[in-house]
Protein backbone atom coordinates (compact mmCIF):
# COMPACT_ATOMS: atom_id res chain seq x y z
CA UNK A 1 0.00 0.00 0.00
CA UNK A 2 1.22 3.61 -0.41
CA UNK A 3 0.47 6.92 0.36
CA UNK A 4 -0.87 8.12 -2.66
CA UNK A 5 -4.60 7.28 -2.15
CA UNK A 6 -4.92 5.07 -0.05
CA UNK A 7 -4.99 2.43 -2.53
CA UNK A 8 -2.54 0.22 -4.34
CA UNK A 9 -1.48 2.06 -8.03
CA UNK A 10 -0.73 0.67 -11.25
CA UNK A 11 2.35 1.67 -13.45
CA UNK A 12 2.00 0.68 -16.87
CA UNK A 13 4.84 -0.08 -18.79
CA UNK A 14 4.93 1.22 -22.44
CA UNK A 15 2.37 1.12 -24.39
CA UNK A 16 -0.37 3.65 -26.28
CA UNK A 17 -4.10 2.37 -26.73
CA UNK A 18 -4.22 -0.82 -24.78
CA UNK A 19 -2.39 1.22 -22.11
CA UNK A 20 -4.90 4.10 -22.51
CA UNK A 21 -7.94 1.91 -22.50
CA UNK A 22 -6.34 0.08 -18.70
CA UNK A 23 -5.78 3.74 -17.36
CA UNK A 24 -9.11 4.65 -18.19
CA UNK A 25 -10.94 1.44 -16.59
CA UNK A 26 -8.82 1.34 -13.78
CA UNK A 27 -8.80 5.28 -12.88
CA UNK A 28 -12.74 5.36 -13.07
CA UNK A 29 -12.47 3.10 -10.08
CA UNK A 30 -10.12 5.61 -8.01
CA UNK A 31 -6.77 3.67 -8.89
CA UNK A 32 -3.65 5.74 -9.17
CA UNK A 33 -1.95 5.22 -12.92
CA UNK A 34 1.64 5.91 -13.78
CA UNK A 35 2.84 5.96 -17.63
CA UNK A 36 6.01 5.13 -18.34
CA UNK A 37 6.41 5.87 -22.12
CA UNK A 38 7.79 8.30 -24.74
CA UNK A 39 5.85 12.06 -25.08
CA UNK A 40 4.13 11.01 -28.32
CA UNK A 41 1.90 7.81 -26.42
CA UNK A 42 -1.49 8.87 -26.85
CA UNK A 43 -1.64 7.42 -23.26
CA UNK A 44 -0.13 10.15 -21.98
CA UNK A 45 -2.73 12.50 -22.63
CA UNK A 46 -5.54 10.92 -20.20
CA UNK A 47 -6.92 12.61 -17.48
CA UNK A 48 -6.73 9.23 -15.98
CA UNK A 49 -2.79 8.99 -16.03
CA UNK A 50 -1.87 10.96 -13.10
CA UNK A 51 2.20 10.98 -13.47
CA UNK A 52 4.00 10.54 -16.87
CA UNK A 53 7.83 9.44 -16.70
CA UNK A 54 9.60 9.93 -20.20
CA UNK A 55 10.41 6.13 -21.17
CA UNK A 56 12.63 4.94 -24.01
CA UNK A 57 11.86 1.37 -24.00
CA UNK A 58 14.55 -0.59 -25.49
CA UNK A 59 16.75 2.54 -25.85
CA UNK A 60 16.95 3.12 -22.04
CA UNK A 61 20.73 2.41 -20.84
CA UNK A 62 19.76 0.56 -18.03
CA UNK A 63 15.91 0.18 -17.74
CA UNK A 64 15.46 -2.78 -14.13
CA UNK A 65 17.76 -0.07 -12.49
CA UNK A 66 15.41 2.92 -13.80
CA UNK A 67 12.21 1.20 -13.02
CA UNK A 68 13.36 -0.18 -9.75
CA UNK A 69 15.05 3.86 -8.37
CA UNK A 70 11.86 5.23 -9.91
CA UNK A 71 9.35 2.97 -7.10
CA UNK A 72 11.32 3.68 -4.34
CA UNK A 73 11.39 7.85 -5.33
CA UNK A 74 8.22 7.84 -5.85
CA UNK A 75 6.79 5.72 -3.60
CA UNK A 76 5.54 2.71 -5.85
CA UNK A 77 6.56 -0.74 -3.83
CA UNK A 78 3.82 -3.15 -4.44
CA UNK A 79 2.00 -1.41 -6.84
CA UNK A 80 0.96 -3.56 -10.03
CA UNK A 81 3.29 -3.16 -13.06
CA UNK A 82 1.98 -3.79 -17.08
CA UNK A 83 3.80 -4.33 -19.76
CA UNK A 84 2.01 -2.47 -22.50
CA UNK A 85 4.45 -3.58 -25.15
CA UNK A 86 6.73 -6.30 -26.23
CA UNK A 87 9.63 -5.30 -24.41
CA UNK A 88 7.90 -4.47 -21.33
CA UNK A 89 6.75 -8.70 -21.28
CA UNK A 90 10.47 -9.43 -21.65
CA UNK A 91 12.04 -7.04 -19.42
CA UNK A 92 9.60 -8.07 -16.48
CA UNK A 93 9.83 -12.01 -17.46
CA UNK A 94 13.48 -11.81 -17.69
CA UNK A 95 13.95 -9.99 -14.49
CA UNK A 96 10.73 -11.00 -12.37
CA UNK A 97 12.94 -11.76 -9.39
CA UNK A 98 14.62 -8.36 -8.89
CA UNK A 99 11.33 -6.65 -9.76
CA UNK A 100 8.78 -8.75 -7.84
CA UNK A 101 10.45 -6.85 -4.77
CA UNK A 102 9.63 -3.53 -5.36
CA UNK A 103 5.95 -4.44 -7.59
CA UNK A 104 3.32 -6.81 -7.91
CA UNK A 105 3.59 -8.76 -10.95
CA UNK A 106 1.16 -9.97 -13.09
CA UNK A 107 3.32 -12.38 -15.98
CA UNK A 108 5.21 -15.76 -15.62
CA UNK A 109 9.18 -15.69 -15.97
CA UNK A 110 10.49 -15.95 -19.35
CA UNK A 111 11.60 -19.35 -19.19
CA UNK A 112 7.43 -20.05 -19.54
CA UNK A 113 6.67 -16.84 -21.68
CA UNK A 114 9.57 -17.12 -24.36
CA UNK A 115 8.06 -19.84 -26.70
CA UNK A 116 4.46 -17.63 -27.00
CA UNK A 117 6.31 -14.24 -27.72
CA UNK A 118 9.68 -15.44 -29.82
CA UNK A 119 7.91 -16.61 -33.29
CA UNK A 120 11.23 -18.68 -34.26
CA UNK A 121 9.84 -20.89 -30.93
CA UNK A 122 5.92 -20.36 -31.23
CA UNK A 123 5.32 -22.95 -34.09
CA UNK A 124 7.22 -25.76 -32.12
CA UNK A 125 5.01 -24.95 -29.01
CA UNK A 126 2.13 -24.43 -31.07
CA UNK A 127 3.07 -28.25 -32.68
CA UNK A 128 3.56 -29.89 -29.55
CA UNK A 129 -0.16 -28.56 -28.61
CA UNK A 130 -1.73 -30.05 -31.57
CA UNK A 131 -2.48 -26.50 -33.15
CA UNK A 132 -1.58 -25.45 -36.83
CA UNK A 133 0.51 -22.65 -38.04
CA UNK A 134 1.19 -21.06 -41.39
CA UNK A 135 4.11 -23.25 -42.77
CA UNK A 136 7.43 -22.14 -41.37
CA UNK A 137 10.87 -21.45 -43.33
CA UNK A 138 14.31 -21.18 -41.98
CA UNK A 139 15.41 -17.60 -42.13
CA UNK A 140 18.05 -18.21 -44.40
CA UNK A 141 16.87 -20.54 -46.65
CA UNK A 142 17.58 -20.52 -50.25
CA UNK A 143 14.93 -18.03 -52.02
CA UNK A 144 14.51 -20.74 -54.65
CA UNK A 145 12.87 -23.57 -52.35
CA UNK A 146 9.85 -21.07 -51.09
CA UNK A 147 6.42 -21.20 -52.21
CA UNK A 148 5.30 -17.70 -52.51
CA UNK A 149 4.12 -15.54 -51.60
CA UNK A 150 5.94 -15.67 -48.10
CA UNK A 151 6.00 -13.09 -45.00
CA UNK A 152 9.22 -12.12 -43.21
CA UNK A 153 8.52 -11.45 -39.40
CA UNK A 154 10.92 -10.45 -36.11
CA UNK A 155 11.30 -13.09 -34.14
CA UNK A 156 10.24 -10.51 -31.34
CA UNK A 157 10.22 -6.70 -31.40
CA UNK A 158 12.74 -5.62 -29.00
CA UNK A 159 13.92 -2.77 -30.41
CA UNK A 160 12.79 -0.40 -33.15
CA UNK A 161 13.99 -0.47 -36.69
CA UNK A 162 12.23 -0.68 -40.08
CA UNK A 163 10.91 -4.35 -39.86
CA UNK A 164 9.89 -4.37 -36.64
CA UNK A 165 7.73 -0.88 -37.35
CA UNK A 166 6.37 -2.77 -40.31
CA UNK A 167 5.73 -5.80 -38.42
CA UNK A 168 6.23 -7.74 -41.69
CA UNK A 169 7.14 -7.58 -45.27
CA UNK A 170 5.62 -9.52 -47.84
CA UNK A 171 7.57 -11.23 -50.62
CA UNK A 172 6.00 -12.74 -53.72
CA UNK A 173 9.08 -13.78 -55.88
CA UNK A 174 12.62 -14.84 -55.20
CA UNK A 175 14.44 -11.80 -56.13
CA UNK A 176 12.22 -9.61 -53.57
CA UNK A 177 12.82 -12.28 -50.95
CA UNK A 178 16.25 -12.08 -51.42
CA UNK A 179 16.58 -8.54 -50.94
CA UNK A 180 14.35 -8.43 -47.73
CA UNK A 181 16.14 -11.53 -46.31
CA UNK A 182 19.27 -9.65 -46.53
CA UNK A 183 18.12 -6.17 -45.06
CA UNK A 184 16.54 -8.56 -42.29
CA UNK A 185 19.53 -10.21 -41.38
CA UNK A 186 21.52 -6.90 -41.31
CA UNK A 187 18.91 -5.71 -38.90
CA UNK A 188 17.81 -8.34 -36.27
CA UNK A 189 20.14 -10.81 -37.28
CA UNK A 190 20.20 -14.16 -39.54
CA UNK A 191 18.14 -15.67 -36.18
CA UNK A 192 16.40 -12.89 -35.30
CA UNK A 193 13.26 -13.35 -37.80
CA UNK A 194 11.19 -16.05 -39.24
CA UNK A 195 9.60 -16.30 -42.53
CA UNK A 196 6.05 -17.96 -43.03
CA UNK A 197 4.17 -18.74 -45.84
CA UNK A 198 1.22 -15.95 -46.47
CA UNK A 199 -2.57 -17.39 -45.63
CA UNK A 200 -4.92 -15.51 -48.06
CA UNK A 201 -7.87 -13.33 -47.01
CA UNK A 202 -8.49 -10.07 -45.12
CA UNK A 203 -10.47 -8.91 -42.11
CA UNK A 204 -13.58 -11.78 -42.26
CA UNK A 205 -10.52 -14.22 -41.66
CA UNK A 206 -8.47 -12.87 -38.69
CA UNK A 207 -9.97 -14.36 -35.88
CA UNK A 208 -8.85 -13.69 -31.86
CA UNK A 209 -9.01 -15.15 -28.53
CA UNK A 210 -8.69 -12.72 -25.41
CA UNK A 211 -8.44 -13.66 -22.29
CA UNK A 212 -7.63 -13.58 -18.01
CA UNK A 213 -5.86 -16.57 -17.00
CA UNK A 214 -5.33 -17.49 -13.46
CA UNK A 215 -2.60 -19.59 -12.45
CA UNK A 216 -3.25 -21.58 -15.83
CA UNK A 217 -6.73 -21.31 -16.26
CA UNK A 218 -9.30 -19.31 -18.04
CA UNK A 219 -10.83 -16.96 -15.95
CA UNK A 220 -12.80 -15.75 -18.49
CA UNK A 221 -12.46 -14.74 -22.52
CA UNK A 222 -14.26 -13.06 -25.69
CA UNK A 223 -13.38 -14.08 -29.34
CA UNK A 224 -13.51 -10.94 -32.10
CA UNK A 225 -12.81 -10.52 -35.62
CA UNK A 226 -9.95 -7.82 -36.67
CA UNK A 227 -12.26 -6.52 -39.66
CA UNK A 228 -9.81 -3.52 -40.77
CA UNK A 229 -5.79 -3.20 -40.64
CA UNK A 230 -3.49 -0.31 -41.52
CA UNK A 231 -1.77 -0.41 -42.89
CA UNK A 232 -4.13 -2.88 -45.13
CA UNK A 233 -1.64 -5.99 -45.27
CA UNK A 234 0.56 -6.13 -42.27
CA UNK A 235 -1.05 -3.04 -39.47
CA UNK A 236 -2.93 -2.39 -36.79
CA UNK A 237 -6.21 -3.21 -36.13
CA UNK A 238 -8.62 -0.35 -35.78
CA UNK A 239 -11.94 -1.93 -36.36
CA UNK A 240 -12.48 -5.02 -34.02
CA UNK A 241 -16.31 -6.72 -33.66
CA UNK A 242 -17.08 -9.19 -31.12
CA UNK A 243 -17.70 -12.68 -32.43
CA UNK A 244 -18.95 -15.95 -31.10
CA UNK A 245 -15.61 -18.31 -32.73
CA UNK A 246 -15.86 -21.59 -30.71
CA UNK A 247 -12.95 -22.56 -32.98
CA UNK A 248 -10.78 -20.40 -31.54
CA UNK A 249 -11.34 -20.29 -28.42
CA UNK A 250 -10.84 -23.98 -28.10
CA UNK A 251 -7.29 -23.63 -29.92
CA UNK A 252 -6.19 -21.13 -27.79
CA UNK A 253 -7.42 -22.67 -24.43
CA UNK A 254 -5.14 -25.99 -25.93
CA UNK A 255 -1.79 -23.49 -26.28
CA UNK A 256 -2.30 -21.37 -22.94
CA UNK A 257 -2.50 -24.70 -21.31
CA UNK A 258 0.32 -26.17 -22.20
CA UNK A 259 2.58 -23.36 -20.54
CA UNK A 260 0.03 -23.53 -17.57
CA UNK A 261 -0.39 -19.49 -18.45
CA UNK A 262 -1.35 -16.70 -15.87
CA UNK A 263 -2.37 -13.43 -16.75
CA UNK A 264 -3.92 -11.16 -19.97
CA UNK A 265 -3.19 -12.54 -23.41
CA UNK A 266 -4.29 -12.01 -26.67
CA UNK A 267 -4.18 -15.28 -29.20
CA UNK A 268 -4.04 -14.18 -33.18
CA UNK A 269 -5.03 -17.03 -35.66
CA UNK A 270 -5.91 -17.16 -39.40
CA UNK A 271 -8.63 -18.99 -40.82
CA UNK A 272 -6.88 -20.62 -44.25
CA UNK A 273 -9.63 -21.03 -46.44
CA UNK A 274 -7.64 -23.99 -48.32
CA UNK A 275 -8.12 -26.25 -45.66
CA UNK A 276 -10.92 -24.45 -43.48
CA UNK A 277 -8.15 -24.52 -40.68
CA UNK A 278 -7.13 -22.02 -38.13
CA UNK A 279 -3.59 -21.02 -38.48
CA UNK A 280 -1.78 -19.38 -35.51
CA UNK A 281 -0.37 -16.15 -36.02
CA UNK A 282 0.57 -14.35 -33.03
CA UNK A 283 0.00 -14.60 -29.06
CA UNK A 284 0.36 -11.17 -27.05
CA UNK A 285 1.39 -11.33 -23.91
CA UNK A 286 0.53 -8.21 -22.94
CA UNK A 287 -2.16 -5.39 -22.86
CA UNK A 288 -3.39 -5.12 -26.43
CA UNK A 289 -4.78 -2.29 -28.26
CA UNK A 290 -8.45 -3.14 -27.99
CA UNK A 291 -8.81 -4.51 -24.50
CA UNK A 292 -11.29 -2.01 -23.43
CA UNK A 293 -13.83 -3.86 -25.80
CA UNK A 294 -14.06 -6.62 -22.94
CA UNK A 295 -15.40 -3.60 -20.61
CA UNK A 296 -18.11 -3.13 -23.46
CA UNK A 297 -19.25 -7.02 -23.61
CA UNK A 298 -19.43 -7.29 -19.73
CA UNK A 299 -15.96 -8.73 -19.55
CA UNK A 300 -13.68 -7.08 -16.48
CA UNK A 301 -10.16 -8.46 -17.54
CA UNK A 302 -8.43 -5.29 -16.61
CA UNK A 303 -10.23 -5.50 -12.83
CA UNK A 304 -9.24 -9.11 -12.27
CA UNK A 305 -6.01 -9.09 -13.38
CA UNK A 306 -5.18 -5.85 -10.62
CA UNK A 307 -7.72 -8.00 -7.92
CA UNK A 308 -5.67 -11.27 -8.48
CA UNK A 309 -1.60 -9.25 -8.44
CA UNK A 310 -2.36 -6.63 -5.72
CA UNK A 311 -5.39 -8.66 -3.26
CA UNK A 312 -7.83 -5.54 -3.62
CA UNK A 313 -10.90 -6.53 -5.31
CA UNK A 314 -12.70 -3.77 -7.77
CA UNK A 315 -16.10 -2.90 -8.35
CA UNK A 316 -17.25 -3.11 -12.09
CA UNK A 317 -15.80 -0.79 -14.74
CA UNK A 318 -17.91 2.10 -14.63
CA UNK A 319 -18.88 2.13 -18.48
CA UNK A 320 -19.59 -1.10 -19.90
CA UNK A 321 -22.34 -1.74 -22.33
CA UNK A 322 -23.22 -5.03 -23.53
CA UNK A 323 -24.88 -3.37 -26.24
CA UNK A 324 -21.95 -2.65 -28.38
CA UNK A 325 -20.13 -5.16 -29.45
CA UNK A 326 -17.14 -3.12 -31.98
CA UNK A 327 -14.62 -1.44 -31.19
CA UNK A 328 -12.82 1.41 -33.11
CA UNK A 329 -10.08 3.98 -33.71
CA UNK A 330 -11.14 6.43 -35.88
CA UNK A 331 -8.19 8.14 -36.91
CA UNK A 332 -6.46 4.42 -38.80
CA UNK A 333 -9.83 3.38 -39.85
CA UNK A 334 -10.58 6.55 -41.91
CA UNK A 335 -6.75 6.19 -43.32
CA UNK A 336 -7.37 2.49 -44.12
CA UNK A 337 -10.45 3.34 -46.07
CA UNK A 338 -8.33 6.02 -48.08
CA UNK A 339 -5.58 3.58 -48.77
CA UNK A 340 -8.66 1.16 -50.74
CA UNK A 341 -9.34 4.12 -52.37
CA UNK A 342 -6.19 4.97 -53.18
CA UNK A 343 -5.60 1.38 -54.70
CA UNK A 344 -8.52 1.73 -56.71
CA UNK A 345 -9.93 -1.24 -54.76
CA UNK A 346 -13.16 -1.43 -52.90
CA UNK A 347 -13.01 -1.34 -49.24
CA UNK A 348 -16.07 -3.37 -49.24
CA UNK A 349 -18.76 -3.87 -46.50
CA UNK A 350 -16.02 -3.96 -43.71
CA UNK A 351 -14.43 -0.91 -44.82
CA UNK A 352 -17.78 0.94 -44.41
CA UNK A 353 -18.67 -0.17 -41.35
CA UNK A 354 -15.23 0.34 -39.49
CA UNK A 355 -16.11 4.10 -40.15
CA UNK A 356 -19.82 4.42 -40.06
CA UNK A 357 -20.88 1.70 -37.54
CA UNK A 358 -22.13 2.12 -34.22
CA UNK A 359 -18.66 1.90 -32.05
CA UNK A 360 -17.15 1.79 -28.85
CA UNK A 361 -14.44 4.39 -29.54
CA UNK A 362 -10.89 3.16 -29.17
CA UNK A 363 -9.16 6.94 -27.96
CA UNK A 364 -12.23 9.28 -27.96
CA UNK A 365 -14.35 8.95 -24.65
CA UNK A 366 -16.32 11.98 -23.07
CA UNK A 367 -15.08 12.12 -20.12
CA UNK A 368 -11.67 11.70 -21.18
CA UNK A 369 -11.28 14.14 -24.62
CA UNK A 370 -7.71 14.88 -24.57
CA UNK A 371 -5.98 11.63 -26.41
CA UNK A 372 -8.99 11.74 -29.10
CA UNK A 373 -8.39 15.69 -30.19
CA UNK A 374 -4.50 14.42 -30.03
CA UNK A 375 -4.42 11.58 -32.13
CA UNK A 376 -4.31 13.07 -35.02
CA UNK A 377 -1.49 15.50 -34.63
CA UNK A 378 0.15 12.46 -33.18
CA UNK A 379 -0.05 10.45 -36.26
CA UNK A 380 0.95 12.75 -37.97
CA UNK A 381 4.20 13.67 -36.31
CA UNK A 382 4.89 9.96 -35.43
CA UNK A 383 4.74 9.82 -39.91
CA UNK A 384 6.71 12.78 -40.53
CA UNK A 385 9.80 12.50 -38.00
CA UNK A 386 12.96 10.90 -39.33
CA UNK A 387 13.12 7.22 -39.83
CA UNK A 388 16.10 5.58 -37.65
Amino acid sequence: MTAHSGRVGVVLLGGAHGSLAVARSLGRRGVPVTLFASSHSVAGFSRYVGTVVEWVGAAEPAPVERLVEESRHRDYHGWLLLPGDDFGVQLIAENHERLASQFALPVLDWTSLAPLNDKSRLSNLAARAGLDTPRVYQPMSNPADLDYPVVIKPSFTKGTNALTRAKAWRCDNASLFKIKQAEAARLVGANGFVVQQLIPGDGDVQYSYAAYWRNGQEQGHMTALRLRQYPLEFGVSPFVVQRDLPRAADEARKLLAAVGYDGLVEVEFKLDRRDDRLKLIDVNTRVWAWIGLADSCGLDFIGQSYAAATGEPLGPPRVGRKNRVAWRRHVPALLSLAQNVGRHQRPGLAGWQSVLAPALGGVFAADDPLPGLCELPLKIWERLRPSR
